[in-house]
């Protein structure tokens, strides 16, 4: 596979690809990237992802959430990002801010923001001098971070060092579990070394001496899972391992990708444009793994940072939405957006397209696979 975030300026612009291989633990159930990228080639341009640019509807429940565990004073967040986080921490009473953030970009619009931001990957030294400067902090948070982590070992040694013994740890994490209960492929990509449930992200905590006061799951992103938790008391138990995990999900994946290439083909042949809507890393993954570079015409996505450039692997153009309009053949959108976004999405283009549309979800939590049955209805075949 291509690296997702890395878009390409030219359609004949080399590019590198790398085994992509995931592997579910039957210890533990965790599914696991068996070779992850080394970090220096994976971020090493720069990926324009602020947390400013995604709308995140759950962020106020879930600092609810928090402030019915701390007084939060003080806080360290690994992978602080932009800082918008902290910064509404800040609004909410934090007086302490102190963040972690490698990308020099939103890391310097972080303290443009006045958080104290170090720039480097976290380690116990880093850890040590920003306790020696502030003092063990009421709240560590990692929001979106721990799927990215290699070394659990490292992660839980700098928790443990920076938060006080009464502290809180929160941490928000992909939910793996609507994706892989339907066999959606998207919600694998690269940066993610880690596919975490429920049960997996609890069993993690366990080990490392952590017990979870709140569990909340939202629909955001294809599922997110969030936990707030403190230093256990006493030995807590891990919860027992899902077992099939990966058979089930690659089973399902398979069946998909043999329903979705015939259906597009026979649309694509009765004169049909296909197009899909959104140029993110999961519409990269799912363009790639399926391998629709033949048969999808173009990307549609409202980023203007986006428009010009290409899709990594299928080298799918990307163009604004604007592209679509003025055309008068029928066309076919696969719509590569969280479901949160979908509705509002598939309104726009039916407000401003005067052409026969048929709009497909394809991405979990959505019912993916009676979506299929309809396009396969509509290319004029219905499976079995």
């Amino acid at each position: 596979m291509p690296i997702a975030h890395r878009l390409l300026h030219r359609k004949d612009e080399e590019e590198e690809r790398f085994p992509f291989e995931v592997l579910a633990c039957t210890s533990c159930g965790l599914p696991q990237i068996a070779k992850p990228i080394d970090p220096n080639i994976l971020y090493r341009q720069f990926n324009y992802n602020f947390s400013s640019w995604k709308p995140e509807p759950h962020q106020a429940d879930e600092l609810d959430t928090i402030a019915q565990f701390t007084k939060h004073h003080s806080v360290f967040e690994i992978g602080c990002n932009d800082g918008l986080f902290m910064d509404k921490l800040r609004e909410r009473g934090a007086k302490v801010l102190v963040g972690v953030e490698p990308n020099p970009v939103s890391g310097k619009i972080a303290r443009e923001r006045g958080i104290h931001v170090y720039s480097d990957m976290v380690s116990p030294t880093l850890c040590r001098d920003a306790v020696r400067h502030n003092g063990q902090f009421d709240l560590v948070i990692a929001r979106q971070v721990l799927e990215h982590i290699v070394d659990f070992e490292n992660f839980f040694e700098c928790v443990k060092l920076a938060l006080r013994d009464d502290g809180l740890l929160f941490i928000d994490v992909p939910d793996f579990a609507p994706g892989s209960a339907v066999g959606d492929l998207s919600v694998l990509w690269e940066e993610h070394v880690s596919y975490f449930t429920e049960p997996t992200l609890l069993a993690l905590l366990a080990r490392h001496g952590f017990e979870a006061v709140s569990v909340k799951k939202y629909n955001f992103s294809g599922g997110t899972l969030a936990v707030a938790a403190r230093r256990a008391a006493t030995e807590v138990s891990a919860p027992l391992a899902s077992t099939g995990v990966g058979e089930r999900f690659g089973q399902r994946a398979r069946e998909y990708g043999a329903r979705l290439r015939p259906a597009l083909e026979r649309l694509r042949d009765n004169g049909m444009q296909i197009a899909i809507y959104g140029a993110g890393c999961r519409a990269c993954t799912f363009t790639n793994a399926h391998e629709l570079a033949e048969l999808i015409e173009l990307s549609i996505d409202d980023q203007k940072e986006r428009q010009g450039l290409f899709l990594p692997g299928t080298r799918i153009p990307i163009k604004p939405p604007e592209e679509l309009r003025g055309k008068s053949a029928p066309l076919v959108c696969l719509l590569a957006v969280n479901q949160e976004n979908e509705a509002q999405v598939s309104a726009r283009l039916r407000e401003s397209l005067k052409r026969p549309l048929h709009i497909v979800s394809i991405f979990a939590p959505s019912d993916i696979w009676r979506e299929l049955d309809q396009l396969e209805a509509t290319s004029g075949h219905r499976n079995g």
